[in-house]
């Protein structure tokens, strides 16, 4: 292949992928609240935020921990998204809150959350899209881990996903930029 060829295939490839990261943007903002509250999760218009500033830790037993952390509700304006597309920079309503609290094991890099009045483990290998499971778990669990401890938890973690046939981060680096770590 000559060199113009090579630099064609380059740019297109270049191309194809800016195209994807802007198509597949999330369309919720990252935070509000000068950072305070970090998306964990949204759908349909309503957001859930963890707010860092409830961070509670509750155990401190390395390499136990146990830390509970409060999530908001945040609903944006439907008008707003018919306009632009997007929720980023509309307006929104802070709705209800409530309580998660996350059982860490650093050695096994395992979770475990508070459902009703029973813990239940967190599968690492398990798909945590809104379709086969539930990506607020993980993705709160690391907000409360960062915000108490300035420091990661899964990190590079790989899980295994039986929808993607394939290892993936359990945590997207987008969550790390936006607590700014």
């Amino acid at each position: 292949m000559d060199l113009m060829k090579k630099i064609r295939v380059s740019m297109l490839t270049i191309a194809i992928m800016l195209f994807s990261a802007i198509t597949f943007a999330n369309p919720y903002p990252a935070t509000l609240d000068d950072g305070n509250l970090v998306l964990v999760d949204g759908g349909m218009g309503v957001g859930r935020y963890a707010d860092r500033s409830s961070v509670e830790v509750e155990q401190y037993a390395p390499p136990d921990y146990q830390i509970a952390i409060s999530l908001v509700s945040v609903t944006f304006s439907d008008e707003y998204w018919r306009q632009h597309d997007t929720y980023v920079g509309g307006p929104y309503r802070l709705g209800k809150s409530f309580l998660l609290r996350f059982r860490y094991h650093w050695d096994r890099k395992s979770i475990a959350y508070n459902w009703g009045d029973h813990w239940q483990d967190w599968d690492i290998n398990r798909d945590y899209s809104h379709a086969d499971g539930d990506p607020l778990i993980p993705n709160a669990a690391e907000v409360a881990f960062v915000s108490a401890y300035n420091m990661r938890f899964f990190g590079d973690k790989t899980g295994y996903s039986p929808v993607l046939k394939r290892q993936r981060r359990v945590i997207d680096e987008s969550l790390y930029l936006a607590l700014g770590i």
